[in-house]
């Protein structure tokens, strides 16, 4: 009984070892956004990793500034996508889950390696798309690109999600007299729900990061998104290293924040999906 509880005790005393040192490896490119953003230039070069003997917040007041606006269009251009994405992502993998036949496997197979192709070969037809409903250059026009790739994303992530449902629950829910609609708000959207937030999470960080598609799609400097503005920091002759470090941090304040209120749900669904995957 001792040998056993020593065993248990070994064990855990190693996850946690484990774990520490990889929360330590995951923490140190933050604190090294935040320690080197607190610091002058000539600190930066001096003493990139070291704290400072004092900490000065002037980078971090002229990035917030200049960023106040790329974080904002951000936002406005991120939310809706990963909402729109995920929901009628949602409703897509359900349909697929309940219905199956062999034109819509083959639909599904299609979506399933659209989204493994490098948006970067697309983007000439996307501009010619985009700039014939007259939306080049507009957030709507934004929007609507990142859901051409996202859509995709959200079908193929959520159908995971769906696949572990019981379809008993569901066809008993049909023999009651329900529908389709109320059988996927009251049935799927509950019982997925941790796998619509990890994938929510999941394609509102591959949005905030996307630096391509804005870059094209997007001229006016007013419209400009977080990821894109961070060049701005990095110049032709010369790179300030602080306002480079402070720009980072500022930039992945929101997406961090919101991983880190909704992350007991996308763990819930990485264990869905792990799951699923069993299954």
């Amino acid at each position: 009984m001792i040998k056993r509880s020593t065993t248990k005790l070994v064990r855990r005393i190693i996850k946690y070892f484990i774990l520490s040192i990889i929360a330590v490896l995951w923490l140190i490119p933050v604190y090294a956004l935040v320690v080197d953003g607190l610091k002058t230039t000539i600190g930066v070069l001096t003493t990139p990793v070291l704290v400072p003997a004092t900490f000065t917040f002037s980078a971090m007041e002229t990035v917030g500034i200049a960023l106040a606006g790329p974080i904002l269009n951000s936002i406005l251009y991120v939310l809706p996508v990963s909402i729109i994405a995920t929901f009628v992502g949602s409703m897509a993998a359900y349909y697929f889950y309940k219905v199956s036949s062999y034109l819509n496997t083959t639909i599904f197979t299609i979506i399933s390696i659209a989204t493994f192709v490098p948006y970067e070969i697309t983007l000439v037809p996307l501009i010619k798309f985009i700039s014939s409903i007259g939306l080049f250059d507009t957030t709507y026009g934004l929007i609507v690109a990142f859901l051409v790739f996202y859509l995709p994303t959200g079908a193929l992530l959520m159908s995971i999600f769906i696949a572990v449902l019981p379809k008993t629950t569901m066809e008993s829910a049909r023999v009651d007299g329900s529908g389709d609609f109320t059988i996927f708000r009251r049935i799927v959207v509950p019982l997925t729900f941790p796998g619509m937030i990890s994938t929510f999470i999941f394609i509102l960080i591959e949005t905030w990061n996307n630096f391509f598609i804005p870059l094209v799609l997007i001229s006016s400097p007013s419209r400009r998104t977080a990821a894109v503005a961070l060049l701005s920091f990095t110049g032709g002759y010369g790179t300030l290293y602080n306002d480079s470090f402070a720009a980072a941090f500022l930039a992945s304040i929101i997406p961090l924040a919101i991983f880190i209120l909704l992350g007991r749900y996308f763990i819930k669904g990485l264990m869905a999906f792990g799951t699923g995957a069993k299954g």
